[in-house]
Order: C-alpha cells, then sequence, then structure tokens
C-alpha cells in the first residue's frame, strides 16, 4: 500500500548523514527503484542493500518491519538452541509458509512479527493521548496509496506493511472514547477466544469435526435459555450473526408454527400472511417478509402512542373480515411495556 511517489526509506547518504542532496549510490538507486509497484522496488532494494542491511524509515509515519527477521531453524530438534538464521521478508510469500516444505522457520518468524504489530495496536488503542481514528476522506487514502490488487503475489514484507496500515488507519474500538451502540470495547479474553477459534480454523457441522465447540455451543445455550426463565434450561436455540437474521428466523418460526406444511409445499398451500408491526420497527421485518415470501405490501405498519403502543384492534377485525392471517406470536400487552408505563405514571405524579 505504500505511495508510488514515495520511499519507504528516509532519504540521505548511507554513511548516516542524512543529507537528501548526496544520496550514497546504493541509496539513490533504491529511491528510483521505490517508484515501481508489485514487489520489484523491494527485491532491488534488496539486492542494493543485502539481505540485511536496509536503512530505517523516516520518522513521523509507521515503521516499517525489518525485511530480515531471526526465526527458527529448520534443525529436527525440537525445541532447539541452534543460532537462528535470517529470514529475508522481500523474498518470500505466502507459498512459502506451511504447509510447504521448510516452511516452519519463516511461518514462525511471520506470525511473530503479525503479532507483535497486533499487540502494538491493542495498547495503543487503551492511549487516551491518541486518536480515536486517524480519518482520511476515501479520496485521501485513495491517492496515498496504491490499492490495486497485483496480478502478482506480494511478498511477506509487503503484506506486512499492509496489516500495519490497515491498523493505522481503522478506528479503535478500544479507545476509552469510543462509544457506539453496536461495537464497543475490546475484551482481553475475548480477543484471545477470537484468536483461538481462528487458529483452530474449524466449522461446527457435527461433533465429529469440532467436538470442543459444539460442546460449548451446547452449554451456553442451555445456561441462556435458563436464563430467560424455561425450567431447566430445556428447549434449542441457534445462534446467529446479527439482528436481521434474527428476526427473519423469529417470522419463520411464526409461520411453521402456523402452517407446518409450508416446509414441503411452500407458500403457495397457505393463505395470504400479514405480519404486524410498530411503524417503529426495524427494516429487517420487511427484508424478511421479502425474503420468506411473504411480500412487503404484507407487512402492516402499526401507528403508535406517545408510550410507544400500538392499537391493533382496528387491523385486526379488518385484516379477519379479509380472510388473511397474521403472522407471528399472539398479540398481548407487553408485560415490560406495562411495568415501563407504571413507572412513567409515578414519575409523572412525583414531578
Amino acid at each position: 500500500m505504500a505511495s508510488p511517489g514515495s520511499g519507504f526509506w528516509s532519504f540521505g547518504s548511507e554513511d548516516g548523514s542524512g543529507d537528501p542532496e548526496n544520496p550514497g549510490t546504493a541509496r539513490a538507486w533504491c529511491q528510483v527503484a521505490q517508484k515501481f509497484t508489485g514487489g520489484i522496488g523491494n527485491k532491488l532494494c534488496a539486492l542494493l542493500y543485502g539481505d540485511a542491511e536496509k536503512p530505517a524509515e523516516s520518522g513521523g509515519s509507521e515503521p516499517s518491519r525489518a525485511t530480515s527477521r531471526k526465526g527458527a531453524c529448520a534443525c529436527n530438534q525440537k525445541p532447539c538452541s541452534c543460532p537462528k538464521a535470517d529470514v529475508n521478508y522481500a523474498f518470500l510469500h505466502a507459498t512459502d509458509l506451511l504447509p510447504a516444505c521448510d516452511g516452519e522457520r519463516p511461518t514462525l518468524a511471520f506470525l511473530q512479527d503479525v503479532m507483535d504489530i497486533l499487540l502494538q495496536y491493542v495498547v495503543k488503542s487503551f492511549d487516551r493521548s491518541t486518536k480515536v481514528i486517524d480519518f482520511h476522506y476515501p479520496n485521501e487514502l485513495l491517492q496515498e496509496y496504491n490499492w490495486e490488487l497485483a496480478d502478482q503475489p506480494q511478498n511477506l514484507e509487503e503484506i506486512l506493511m499492509h496489516c500495519q496500515t490497515t491498523l493505522k488507519y481503522a478506528i479503535k474500538t478500544g479507545h476509552p472514547r469510543y462509544f457506539n451502540q453496536l461495537s464497543t470495547g475490546l475484551d482481553m479474553v475475548g480477543l484471545a477466544a477470537d484468536w483461538l477459534t481462528s487458529t483452530a480454523n474449524t466449522n461446527m457441522f457435527t461433533y465429529e469435526i469440532a467436538p470442543v465447540f459444539v460442546l460449548l455451543e451446547y452449554v451456553t445455550l442451555k445456561k441462556m435459555r435458563e436464563i430467560i426463565g424455561w425450567p431447566g434450561g430445556s428447549g434449542d436455540g441457534i445462534f446467529s450473526p446479527g439482528g436481521a437474521i434474527s428476526n427473519m428466523y423469529a417470522m419463520l418460526i411464526a409461520r411453521f408454527k402456523m402452517f407446518p406444511e409450508v416446509k414441503e409445499k411452500g407458500m403457495a398451500a397457505v393463505p395470504r400472511l400479514i405480519a404486524f408491526t410498530s411503524e417503529h420497527s426495524h427494516f429487517s421485518l420487511k427484508k424478511g417478509a421479502a425474503a420468506l415470501g411473504i411480500g412487503t405490501d404484507s407487512v402492516i405498519l402499526i401507528k403508535c402512542d406517545e408510550s410507544n403502543q400500538g392499537h391493533l384492534k382496528a387491523f385486526f377485525i379488518q385484516e379477519g373480515h379479509d380472510g388473511n392471517h397474521p403472522s407471528g406470536s399472539k398479540v398481548r400487552r407487553d408485560p415490560v411495556s406495562e411495568a415501563g408505563r407504571g413507572a412513567l405514571a409515578k414519575r409523572r405524579v412525583g414531578n
């Protein structure tokens, strides 16, 4: 993602004078080489400077990961105490990592560098003196970095730089001054669990393929059913990726409860269904109706009063005469809303 018009490293002579008007020969060629994209510039510079002699990046920008790193050796002793050999990222690609032959050494070194980048970001996220986000408009980021998808694979050094750039412009959701209704805070144990599940890289199809995770799902769902008051945690459950799909699942279950034949015969075997919902309800109700074949025109928005109570009686009388069936569970006054109105009434009396 480096800018085509800027170098990765500081300008100046090789003797460390930092004089931009009198660069060393290798560095001058390196400045030219950096104009190339697709990894050519990195390879030319590696040839000019050698495997482990690239200069440091200039101050004021994200520090570049070193081209060479000490990695684990390739001996048969696990673990070993052999001197560590150099790993040159400029000449390595994803195909050089495990399960490639002799891929253990570069894999361990590469993943350790990735982990270092992530841990530095985690620590920085909780620093109150830092910005929640280093905001740039889309056109600014597009002009500053090369976002084109290259025809050739990028080397590991470029991938590490992309990791740094991604986190540099990311929103720090763990920042003390970041607030959002959907994502806020960064739990360290949860982060570790996320890394663990990504490393395990398994799907929860059956117990045979993911025994521990399937058991964890079972006991977690059972505990959740106990919390909502189901005797002994009996029943069933499923985890979903978000609220929109959860609402559609609810409509699906309600339809199957009233008309189980829809599973085999489809919507043609059931009467027209009507879904009543609040005028303040989430847009996912109409999306669910469209996906389930109920139709968005069959979603009726109910007007609400100042206490967000809907008045369904007139709608039910009208729709009942039309021979339509309301979709969803039995309509009743929500006891939580009753309690809320009672508290509101007391507050008004007190004022």
